[in-house]
């Protein structure tokens, strides 16, 4: 067994590096490639094929990783990095802030050997510090586009019910009500450097005073935001989770829905013709179905509503993809049990396991996920030109998904992060 974790690619390790695998999936939708190669310089991607067909420059440094399956990194569109190990908010409120920041670097480090070379984060002010930091070559980690802090109405889902209105604040959401109020909320969020805007459209699991399918924000409250970040070419993803809510939201010109827990066939037929992207998080249904057989720390309130959401959520999912919409893979992980960052994998297995086929799965995690980032030309699939975010996994995840958590090679920009010949 060999493994060594590096930041960035140190002096004398060769610019050129061949990748060998007994199978190669691109990430494009194309059939894998059996005996594929992968020829990478500095930090892209130079040629992708066969065994054969792919020049091999002679300066070249081949690793050869046998019979294992070479991806593209793999991408989370939806996680908090938040430094949590519990449900309860004590958690953070006990814990100094240094503290949270140090496991929240853990978790990008999870991230990363776990195959995740790129993650959006849909709401957490840690994430923007994590990202200069990895950015910089401080901290290992994937890529992160961060949010920073969640725009929510007052007493809307992002707005943490039994505190008071300005600790509610401090703990890190952006509360606005009334359009000139929420345009004012999107620049003070852009301002702090928020790669996309994320709101809530409707009430949600983890908020205590209101439901899934209830709907909050307007159409012209959630338009004066999206016009905002538009403005400046800026995405907005909004959590929505009943009907109503989803509706108002693509009205009102967002980008992407997140949960989307009670879809109907309207709202699948506007995500549709508009191109919306839908992050399902999935992964969440087999979370909700654990907890009601251990259920941590989590409150009677979360709990009642997490269970009520079980027979919809595969529901809603299938009735998207049945329909053609653009699903890309988000676990909704924060670190805390049954919700451990490093298991992010989770969310392409579950797609499979309620009726997805293993490719789509796939594509929802690597290709679609970086559309829906908006940086589909950088990474997301294995072409020439783009970023060598290149991992491989033990086996064939066409055959068995869950293949996708046993990651034995991580590289991220070019650079090996991780490598176990076992």
């Amino acid at each position: 067994m060999s493994s060594f974790y590096l930041e960035r690619r140190p002096e004398g390790e060769a610019k050129v590096i061949a990748l060998k695998a007994s199978i190669l999936i691109d990430g494009t939708g194309a059939d894998p490639i059996r005996k594929g190669v992968v020829v990478v310089e500095g930090n892209k991607i130079s040629s992708v094929g066969k065994e054969g067909d792919v020049r091999i420059p002679n300066e070249a440094k081949v690793i050869d990783l046998g019979h294992k399956c070479i991806l593209p990194g793999l991408i989370d569109a939806h996680v908090h990095i938040i430094g949590a190990r519990a449900y309860s908010l004590a958690d953070r409120i006990v814990n100094p802030h240094d503290f949270l920041v140090l496991i929240a670097a853990e978790d990008c480090f999870k991230l990363l050997k776990a195959g995740f070379t790129t993650v959006r984060d849909c709401g957490s002010k840690i994430a923007l510090s994590l990202k200069k930091a990895i950015d910089r070559g401080i901290i290992p980690g994937p890529r992160i586009y961060a949010a920073g802090r969640v725009i929510s109405q007052t007493g809307g889902h992002g707005d943490i019910h039994y505190l008071s209105r300005e600790e509610a604040i401090k703990m890190g959401c952006l509360l606005a009500d009334g359009p000139d109020d929420c345009r004012r909320a999107a620049r003070e969020a852009l301002r702090e450097g928020a790669d996309f805007i994320k709101i809530c459209t409707t009430g949600g699991i983890g908020s205590e005073k209101d439901h899934p399918w209830t709907p909050q924000f307007t159409v012209e409250e959630i338009r004066a935001i999206t016009e905002e970040a538009h403005r400046i070419g800026k995405r907005v993803a909004t959590h929505a989770q009943g009907a109503e809510g989803v509706k108002n939201a693509i009205d009102g010109g967002v980008d992407s829905i997140e949960h989307g827990y009670f879809l109907d066939e309207e709202a699948v037929e506007m995500m549709l013709s508009k191109g919306l992207f839908f992050v399902p998080t999935i992964a969440l249904l087999e979370v909700y179905k654990k907890s009601l057989e251990r259920p941590y720390d989590m409150p009677p309130w979360r709990l009642k509503k997490q269970k009520m959401c079980i027979d919809a959520m595969p529901k809603s999912l299938m009735m998207a993809y049945k329909a053609g919409v653009k699903i890309a893979a988000g676990s909704d992980y924060f670190g805390a049990p049954l919700r451990e960052h490093g298991n992010n994998a989770d969310e392409p297995i579950t797609m499979v396991k309620v009726g997805m086929k293993p490719m789509d799965a796939i594509l929802a995690a690597t290709k679609v996920a970086a559309e829906c980032i908006g940086v589909e030309d950088r990474i997301g699939t294995l072409e020439e030109g783009k970023l060598a975010d290149v991992i491989a996994v033990d086996e064939n995840p066409l055959e068995d998904i869950t293949a996708l958590k046993r990651v034995s090679y991580v590289m991220k920009d070019g650079s090996t992060f991780y490598y176990s010949s076992t």
